[in-house]
């Protein structure tokens, strides 16, 4: 039987009086502030998913690109792709993140990725990180 917590009291009302709560206070209120910087993110991530993608595809492993897919594109967690890959889920996280060894890390797809996208002089990816540098000034 489930026991007594008077953190999680459920209390009955009407709906007449949530309606009297401002917008403003309800648990998933957004700011124009907080919208626009939504939009910003939104729009960065469209503009150099394409970039990405081509560094994904060219300069990772097989198995790396198949994780990082699952994970970032499709939402998988690391047990679901340790699932569908019949791996373990700490081989999943090395392909994934890497693994230190000799007090280094060494490895794994997303240190890859950063240090190539880091030493290119991509202009799809810069124009995009200096406009939403840009909005996120507007926004703040």
């Amino acid at each position: 039987m489930a026991s007594y917590n008077p953190d999680f009291w459920e209390i009955p009302t009407e709906f007449a009086t949530l309606d009297r709560v401002p917008a403003s206070k309800a648990l998933h209120y957004e700011t124009e502030d907080d919208r626009e910087r939504r939009y910003a993110m939104q729009t960065f991530y469209q503009e150099v998913l394409p970039s990405v993608d081509e560094f994904i595809e060219n300069c990772l492993t097989r198995r790396q690109m198949e994780v990082v897919r699952l994970y970032y594109f499709y939402g998988k967690t690391q047990e679901d792709i340790a699932v569908i890959l019949q791996l373990t889920q700490s081989t999943v996280s090395r392909h994934l993140f890497g693994t230190v060894r000799r007090g280094k890390k060494v490895g794994g797809a997303i240190p890859k990725l950063r240090k190539l996208i880091d030493k290119a002089d991509n202009p799809a990816i810069m124009g995009a990180l200096s406009t939403l540098q840009g909005r996120l000034k507007e926004a703040a």
